[in-house]
């Protein structure tokens, strides 16, 4: 039976299972451990020791992806000598399911030649020995263990369901996020309005634009504690916070299930108090969402414009709107420090991810904001200033279309999770996924329904927007009142001109070449324009060429203006 080297000890294997925290608490881990070496020790047996900690052998999780799962697999490979032992406290470590699944690792591990030992009670299991009685008596612990389990499930399941019920006067556990904190009466959790005020700050950021790499650099620069109080903020705690609801009041109930966490019955809403508000939320989610999607190989080929961060001062005052004039791709806003070393400049993202563009020169951004500030006048800078109206109520609806964006990314991940859980169960469930895939579209074709009306309200209020402002010898105090703005005047005035840009503009392209420096705006009502800048000095022009088609003017550096005839090709490229 035992082919090992006879200068060699026996292998044997002693396999480890315990499912719940009582037993990892309790005398189990001890109790396994002791009686598998002694054995080994009494037999002569070399040991090597399996566990499946915290994992279920009702659902078949130890098997589906736990240690036992990978023994069987190098059993399967013959990298396990025949004579070779598994020691196990009972059957019942094996598996906990159904004696039909039970039965087949049972016997795999024996027809392979090894030697099954329980050892309470002790018996040996071999492939000389296992007769009809062996058998037999294998069975009726495997349909006594899964009986046992299958009634603990039902009454856990019926516990917990009997708690969800009455969640509004007494929470189902003390357990809840590093902002709160169980009362003492166990029906409400009371803020920590430290830990809350971090919380808003991240999710404010991400809802801004900033990246978790980004944002987890900042607290930590910052000196921010971490609810736990040592070791600096991590990526993996940040995604935590930003990707659970709870910041929202919402609690959702998970089980464990082939080793995996899964949702549990239906979110409940209003379970904590709320600390964020739920536009806030999804608005983040919208970032997290697609820089995760970008970051899939199969997606990186294919990322697309998106805005960048705004930050305190709101930065970019471009962006959604320039891109580049060689690729069409978004001109990203690139920060190299605080001058005199350091300066930002608009780059074409693909040519800095060296990915095919030829256009590699970059604009420096605060010479480009002045050219363009002060070359285009249907901006109306002195309405901006004196007149926010328009501004705050597109800056309110634009961040409502970003909520719902995100809310619409957050429910297409929601169902590629419950296809990708169902499909990892020990136990597929079809008619539980179809409910799940028929909610979540519901909830998307609703979420869609919203983001095509708030777009379509932002499109009337853009129609209104369309007001010119003809006082260019204004246009340079404006520009110094803009920049002269402090705290959170300068915020709210450049983010009321970003609002106004992107109501009033289709498309903003860059060109930026070592002979060739311009940009062409063209405006939703025909308008358009294109500024030649002098390379040397971008601050001067070289010539500007505005208007509608079919009719344009050139003006150049020295005040000359000239008519383009009708049939000269349109200087925008329309």
């Amino acid at each position: 039976m035992d082919s090992s080297p006879k200068n060699e000890p026996v292998k044997a294997f002693s396999y480890i299972r315990m499912s719940t925290d009582v037993q990892l608490q309790g005398d189990s881990l001890r109790r396994q451990l002791e009686a598998s070496r002694a054995y080994a020790e009494q037999h002569g047996l070399q040991l090597t020791e399996l566990k499946d900690l915290g994992v279920s052998g009702f659902r078949g999780a130890n098997i589906a992806s736990g240690a036992l799962g990978t023994f069987l697999e190098v059993i399967r490979k013959g990298k396990v000598s025949r004579g070779s032992y598994l020691l196990v406290e009972s059957i019942d470590r094996l598996s906990r399911q159904a004696p039909a699944k039970a039965l087949q690792p049972f016997l795999e591990v024996i027809n392979a030649g090894i030697v099954l030992v329980t050892l309470n009670p002790l018996e040996v299991f071999t492939e000389e020995n296992l007769d009809f009685y062996r058998l037999l008596m294998a069975l009726t612990i495997m349909q006594r263990s899964h009986e046992e389990s299958d009634v603990k499930s039902h009454r856990l399941k019926s516990a917990w369901a009997a708690k969800r019920t009455s969640a509004g006067q007494k929470k189902l556990t003390a357990r809840c996020p590093s902002w709160l904190r169980l009362s003492s009466d166990r029906c409400g959790f009371e803020i920590i309005e430290e830990g809350a005020a971090i919380v808003r700050r991240i999710f404010d950021e991400a809802a801004n634009g900033y990246g978790t790499y980004t944002i987890v650099r900042r607290l930590n620069a910052d000196g921010i504690p971490t609810f736990m109080g040592k070791g600096g903020w991590q990526n993996s705690t940040v995604n935590k916070i930003l990707s659970s609801p709870a910041a929202t009041g919402t609690f959702q109930p998970n089980r464990m299930e082939s080793g995996k966490r899964i949702p549990d019955g239906e979110p409940i809403q209003d379970y904590f108090p709320r600390i964020i508000r739920q536009d806030v939320f999804e608005t983040a989610q919208r970032g997290r969402l697609e820089r995760w999607r970008e970051a899939q190989p199969e997606h990186k080929k294919e990322a697309g414009p998106r805005g960048g961060r705004h930050g305190k001062q709101y930065t970019n005052l471009f962006s959604k709107l320039a891109v580049c004039d060689y690729c069409g791709e978004p001109m990203h806003y690139l920060d190299k420090g605080a001058p005199p070393k350091g300066r930002t400049y608009l780059v074409c993202s693909k040519a800095l991810r060296g990915n095919g563009c030829e256009m590699t020169g970059r604009w420096r951004y605060d010479q480009f904001e002045s050219t363009f500030l002060s070359f285009v006048e249907q901006l109306d800078l002195a309405s901006l200033v004196q007149s926010s109206d328009h501004s705050n109520k597109r800056s309110e609806l634009a961040f409502q279309i970003e909520a719902a964006e995100g809310k619409i990314k957050l429910l297409q991940e929601n169902v590629r999770r419950a296809i990708e859980t169902s499909m990892t169960l020990a136990e597929f469930r079809s008619e539980l996924l179809a409910e799940s895939i028929k909610k979540g579209e519901q909830e998307l074709i609703e979420a869609k329904k919203l983001q095509q009306q708030l777009r379509h309200e932002i499109a009337i209020l853009d129609q209104t927007a369309l007001t010119y402002y003809n006082s260019p010898d204004q246009v340079a105090g404006l520009i110094e009142r803009v920049r002269a703005a402090r705290g959170g005047d300068v915020y709210k005035l450049r983010a009321q001109i970003a609002s106004r840009l992107q109501s009033l503009i289709s498309e903003l392209r860059l060109t930026v070449d070592p002979d060739t420096q311009r940009f062409e705006v063209v405006f939703r009502d025909g308008q358009g324009m294109t500024l030649f800048v002098d390379p040397e000095d971008p601050a001067k022009f070289v010539q500007k060429i505005s208007g509608k088609a079919p009719d344009f003017d050139v003006l150049s550096a020295d005040g000359s203006v000239v008519q383009l005839p009708a049939d000269e090709p349109d200087p925008h490229g329309k």
